[in-house]
């Protein structure tokens, strides 16, 4: 009776530690999860308004400099086609390069108050988009890290948490590769 007794208290003392762990490693899958959607939360309304930016822009060159550019056009097909944030992020960043080089070539849209202003917007939302994609990109590869791992795997596939896709992905790589990592 008494050997029944210490079985049943170690038995439930073991699945005790093993459901503390659980809770845990979820807990801490979960926390990530978290901070990777606020972020990316960020970055997506960084890039609506980078959106709204290039369309100003495209509105205020044709007007100003009489200048009808492809790129603009694919940028505004991008938005209608539910392109992904990457995609996006890279279109946009492209036209922003556009606009920076007009800028320099015609001073009549530099004189444009509303040119300027547009100008300083997109690169205040640039700076806010580059810190939250290293923010993003940091705890990606934590949580993708931590869901090679036996036995956190399994308890992301329980709770259909997957790895996540980064948006730098050159810099995530050369990380990876000096520390000795494989992606």
């Amino acid at each position: 009776m008494i050997k029944a007794l210490v079985i049943i208290l170690i038995v439930a003392i073991i699945v005790g530690i093993l459901g503390i762990c659980y809770k845990a490693i979820y807990n801490r899958l979960q926390t990530l999860n978290i901070k990777l959607q606020e972020a990316d939360k960020i970055i997506n309304e960084h890039l609506k308004k980078r959106y709204d930016y290039v369309v100003r822009t495209s509105h205020l060159i044709k007007k100003k400099i009489d200048l009808d550019i492809e790129l603009f056009k694919e940028v505004e097909t991008l938005k209608a086609e539910k392109a992904s944030n990457i995609e996006l992020d890279a279109k946009l960043t492209e036209a922003y390069n556009t606009i920076t080089t007009l800028n320099e070539d015609y001073p009549e849209l530099n004189e444009n108050r509303g040119f300027k202003d547009i100008l300083r917007d997109f690169e205040e939302s640039n700076e806010i988009i580059e810190a939250s994609k290293t923010y993003y990109d940091k705890y990606a590869t934590s949580l993708n890290s931590l869901l090679n791992k036996f036995p956190i795997n399994l308890i992301g596939k329980i709770h259909h948490i997957t790895k996540k896709e980064y948006y730098n992905t050159l810099e995530i790589n050369d990380n990876l590769l000096k520390n000795g990592e494989n992606f």
